[in-house]
């Protein structure tokens, strides 16, 4: 008995062991890029190979306040997305999937879906965190700032017009994650205001994001 005892002490502490070197090496050559320097952050930011991410997205006018909660995903190596309005409860339902060639616009609450192949992928959303990296990739007004708490990557969007001018994109500097992004009009005023509630980088597969294939039947939405 005291032999077995022995054995299962040695096992145990073998085990032991295994996970902390494994867990070690995770926190340090893994996605954690915590108490890194703004450019660090920047170009994390830059890099980015795919992302989940839910949105609450607030639209002002002059008029009026509308807020919608969007799910997105997003699968850089084949340049695959997906987002999925959550609410208000009218929109619920509505999907846009692109797989890289086509683009699939479905509404589930009315079992209603049209795809449109060989559709040329133009990048005017203009609220995506995708759409986010390009503007800022592509302008030569870009910079990174940061304070007590956070890194703020800033563009004026390149190709951009008089409601949708500049964009600040707040990333939380304990652990890299976005926290919000600020859409302004050409007066600098925030028009748009994104909140990242939750959020996943460099977690996904382009098989975690595409739901159809070509052959489904295509309605008119």
């Amino acid at each position: 008995m005291k032999k077995i005892i022995t054995i299962a002490v040695i096992i145990i502490t073998l085990v032991a062991i295994f996970f902390i070197k494994f867990n070690y090496k995770s926190s340090k050559f893994g996605n954690n890029i915590s108490n890194k320097s703004a450019d660090e952050i920047k170009n994390y930011i830059l890099d980015i190979k795919s992302y989940e991410v839910e949105a609450k997205i607030t639209v002002n006018s002059n008029k009026n306040s509308n807020e919608y909660l969007v799910k997105e995903q997003y699968y850089r190596e084949e340049n695959i997305s997906k987002i999925e309005i959550l609410e208000p409860e009218n929109l619920l339902g509505i999907c846009f999937e692109y797989n890289g060639n086509d683009l699939k616009i479905e509404n589930s609450k009315l079992n209603l879906n049209k795809i449109y192949e060989n559709y040329p992928y133009i990048g005017e959303n203009t609220i995506t965190l995708l759409d986010f990296v390009n503007d800022y990739s592509e302008s030569e007004d870009s910079k990174v700032i940061e304070n007590d708490e956070n890194v703020i990557l800033e563009t004026k969007v390149k190709n951009g017009n008089k409601y949708i001018a500049y964009k600040k994109l707040y990333v939380n500097k304990s652990n890299g994650k976005p926290i919000r992004m600020e859409i302004e009009d050409i007066t600098q005023k925030t028009v748009i205001y994104i909140l990242y509630n939750e959020i996943k980088i460099n977690n996904l597969q382009k098989e975690d994001i595409l739901a159809f294939k070509l052959d489904e039947i295509a309605n008119d939405i």
